[in-house]
């Protein structure tokens, strides 16, 4: 596969220093990939020749930082207690802007490709710590983000940042989920979801799995099963899979077919797919 078919092409990767403080790095995506299939496999037969090994290279060091963000001083006596949110958010396949929610719910937008910010308007409820956030493009020119929190304390939990049709900026509450009104329900981390077909939403409890269409606004049980992710699992079209990091074993990956007739025609979980990653973790 060749990295210009790829549907992303930049890399965002947010690293907490400590105390409050975040630094922002991104690189173009090009670097991770062989420009072609056929140069792939002739460095895997190289390392296959050399040592008898086929393993994962380095991309060497990360780039210098394009931005740090920092608490309010009156935050940095505890730091612990911050949350902070940070999301992809964009509308076209480069995905250069990043939004940025601090502990208060103020949010901003960073381009990664101006250096610039906006100021959004402040969150109608500041997540916590098991906030899930999803992203979906809406047309050419502008996307919405979906933000909830998975604690049952929080009042406004799910709500919306859209541009279309209010003519600005807003952030509006959503339907809550139907798990909520579980009695059993407990706050999990590592929330599973993902976005299918576009419209779609889904996210999973301990027990069941959940679906919120964004254009009817409304919420439908999916099945009695659970995403098989860690945290948030990604489409890609080249492959017509949602892959992401599987809950039993967050350092490799796994594929599943979570399109729309797949998960709503059965009553049975979808089929995981592993995927080997090739390498061995450090002992650090």
């Amino acid at each position: 596969m060749s990295f210009q078919k790829l549907s992303r092409q930049s890399l965002h990767l947010v690293l907490n220093e400590g105390r409050g403080l975040y630094s922002l790095w991104h690189t173009d995506v090009s670097k991770l990939f062989y420009p072609s299939t056929a140069e792939a496999l002739e460095a895997e037969a190289k390392a296959k020749k050399k040592d008898g090994i086929c393993k994962l290279g380095s991309i060497g060091c990360l780039p210098r930082p394009s931005i740090h963000y920092q608490p309010f001083s009156s935050a940095v006596s505890n730091p612990n207690s911050l949350v902070n949110v940070f999301a992809l958010f964009g509308e076209n396949k480069n995905k250069n802007k990043i939004l940025y929610s601090n502990v208060e719910g103020h949010t901003n937008i960073y381009n990664t490709e101006f250096h610039s910010f906006m100021t959004m308007p402040a969150l109608n409820s500041p997540k916590g710590p098991n906030c899930m956030v999803a992203h979906i493009t809406r047309t050419a020119a502008h996307a919405s983000l979906y933000m909830m929190d998975m604690g049952l304390d929080k009042p406004g939990c799910f709500e919306v940042l859209a541009y279309y049709p209010v003519g600005e900026w807003q952030w509006r509450l959503l339907p809550l989920p139907p798990f909520f009104d579980d009695l059993e329900y407990k706050a999990c981390n590592n929330i599973p979801y993902a976005v299918v077909d576009g419209t779609r939403i889904c996210v999973s409890s301990a027990t069941a799995t959940y679906s919120f269409d964004t254009v009817a606004l409304k919420w439908s049980k999916t099945g009695d099963w659970v995403l098989p992710f860690h945290t948030k699992a990604d489409f890609v079209p080249e492959l017509n899979l949602w892959l992401g990091l599987p809950a039993s074993s967050p350092s490799d990956l796994c594929a599943v077919d979570l399109s729309t007739g797949t998960i709503d025609s059965c009553d049975v979980p979808p089929v995981v797919q592993h995927v080997g990653l090739g390498f061995d973790l450090p002992k650090d």
